[in-house]
């Protein structure tokens, strides 16, 4: 193989869960105004880490967790990607709660997600200018195909 080239699809260790999408007609996502809002709902039962896993055998707590984009083109190309990186595990990781500092926590992986429609990126929300160049530079980095190729 050639250097920095993936060999096969990228596969993660996102532990087992469900991802619901929702389009919320009557809401937005601030900057966005007069586009529905795409409501991506992650949801996990807790479980026990596997070998691929930073402790195998130890259990990890069930979570849910709540992000949006924007119902327009770029958030619709996104959401491509999103779905793409869910089905190889790409998007969760088994490790140590940043907030909560708890381990054994489902936490995000390398991949932004806004987590509130607004207050701007202090709050994980819209607007925030740079968000979907950030994320698809982070789907790249994890060799997530570009959405015209999904």
């Amino acid at each position: 193989p050639i250097c920095r080239k993936p060999v096969g699809e990228p596969q993660g260790t996102c532990p087992s869960g469900t991802l619901t999408i929702k389009n919320l007609d009557a809401k937005s996502c601030s900057g966005y105004e007069g586009y529905s809002t795409i409501e991506l709902i992650y949801s996990f039962l807790g479980g026990t880490q596997m070998p691929y896993h930073d402790n195998p055998g130890r259990q990890y707590r069930g979570t849910h967790r709540v992000a949006y984009l924007p119902n327009n083109r770029q958030g619709q190309d996104l959401l491509k990607r999103l779905k793409y990186a869910w089905g190889h595990g790409l998007t969760f990781v088994v490790g140590t709660s940043m907030t909560t500092r708890r381990p054994d926590s489902i936490i995000w992986g390398s991949i932004h997600h806004k987590t509130a429609r607004r207050g701007g990126g202090q709050t994980h929300g819209f607007p925030d200018e740079g968000y979907f160049a950030n994320a698809n530079e982070e789907l790249d980095a994890l060799f997530v195909p570009k959405a015209r190729d999904l």
